[in-house]
């Protein structure tokens, strides 16, 4: 039986995958190291990234492991700091693994690449917000920013909602949106949209309602942002403060339920995001990804844990992963792990079937995309587009 699709149904024997002399008969751990954002400002992100793998972890190792190696995510918190995140890679670089996973963060990642894009070894980056080299050693989770752009302007296109304004941060992912925005709205498609108003601001200002003023003045259709964390309450509370009472769109990174419960009395009536497959579970046909959304969710079930957006960026990275490891055997070389992943298609995922062949390093793309409203009183994210963003 191949990986994937003991994954796919719960997770049968991993033990039966591989000739046990493979490994030796090595009963070591199958350490992997991961760098997250466990504590600082990207917190919020790196916890979800934990209890996914911390999850992931106990269902593989209840199976009997890689092998019969249990699986062992090494978590090395960089605080939300890039250099921080540097320094644990440089660490991570001289235990000469040939994979490793993280940061969570876009800034973080970003800031990690140059350490690996001539020579290795591979880097999983748990963020979407990157657009790695084709084919290189850095893969970045989840739909990349520019497919959700192009996939939430289909959306307001086809609704009719022409005339936006944008709100941006001036951090790594503010300015890779901005591009992102800029790259869906040249399409030819788009050429009937207008971004009327642009506005920015630093991730530590305690208020927008200048920008969100200037932004009502010019009388947009919709908002979009794209901001996770502290800040994205900082926008919030301006929307309320200046009376700006049109659709919003917010980065999927803010699909937390704590966070979004405790905005309830400022929340616009209407919040959008481009959520992921699994977030329209109920509403897919049974198939292969609905059956690894299934384990995936009955984990979560177990562990009486609710989960949020965040909670899937770590789940499919580290499967793909631990696909590698199962395939390769545990000396396997970073070439190898990077020839592996850049060549693996027909991998089912909770949010899509991943191909790498197409060197965009995400596997997955506006298919992978649905549009949600935020449902406030039922605490719900209510499927409100077809796949790829385009209206039912």
């Amino acid at each position: 039986m191949r990986f994937r699709s003991f994954l796919a149904a719960s997770l049968i024997a991993a033990g039966a995958l591989l000739p046990a002399s493979l490994f030796a008969e090595d009963t070591a751990p199958l350490k992997i190291p991961v760098i997250l954002s466990l504590t600082g400002s990207g917190a919020f992100v790196g916890r979800d990234d934990q209890t996914s793998l911390q999850l992931l972890q106990k269902l593989v190792n209840e199976k009997g492991g890689i092998g019969g190696r249990p699986v062992e995510f090494d978590l090395l918190d960089d605080g939300s700091n890039p250099q921080t995140g540097v320094q644990l890679a440089n660490g991570v670089l001289a235990s000469k693994v040939p994979i490793f996973m993280g940061p969570s963060l876009t800034q973080q990642c970003a800031a990690v690449i140059p350490l690996v894009r001539e020579n290795g070894p591979a880097d999983y980056c748990l963020s979407p917000g990157l657009n790695p080299v084709a084919s290189g050693w850095v893969w970045s989770s989840s739909v990349s920013l520019r497919d959700s752009a192009i996939a939430l302007l289909r959306y307001f296109r086809e609704r009719g909602l022409t005339k936006l304004a944008i709100l941006s941060s001036t951090d790594a992912t503010g300015q890779e949106i901005d591009r992102d925005y800029d790259y869906a709205r040249a399409l030819p498609e788009n050429r009937g949209i207008e971004f009327i108003a642009r506005e920015h601001f630093n991730l530590a200002d305690v208020s927008v309602s200048a920008q969100l003023a200037r932004i009502k003045a010019a009388n947009p259709q919709a908002l979009l942002t794209w901001t996770v964390g502290p800040a994205f309450g900082t926008e919030l509370h301006g929307i309320s403060d200046v009376g700006l009472d049109v659709p919003v769109l917010a980065s999927n990174g803010d699909m937390v339920h704590a966070q979004l419960q405790q905005y309830k009395s400022i929340m616009p009536k209407e919040l959008l995001f481009s959520a992921v497959l699994v977030n329209a579970h109920e509403s897919l046909g049974n198939g292969p990804i609905k059956a690894a959304q299934k384990v995936y969710l009955d984990a979560f079930t177990a562990a009486g844990v609710r989960p949020d957006f965040p909670h899937t960026l770590a789940w499919d990275p580290a499967l793909i992963v631990l696909d590698a490891y199962a395939k390769l055997g545990p000396n396997a070389s970073a070439q190898q792990f990077r020839d592996f992943i850049n060549g693996l298609h027909g991998f089912a995922g909770i949010n899509g079937i991943y191909d790498f062949r197409d060197g965009t390093q995400h596997g997955i793309g506006q298919n992978a995309i649905v549009m949600v409203r935020y449902d406030a009183a039922a605490d719900a994210f209510v499927p409100i587009s077809k796949r790829g963003g385009g209206l039912r």
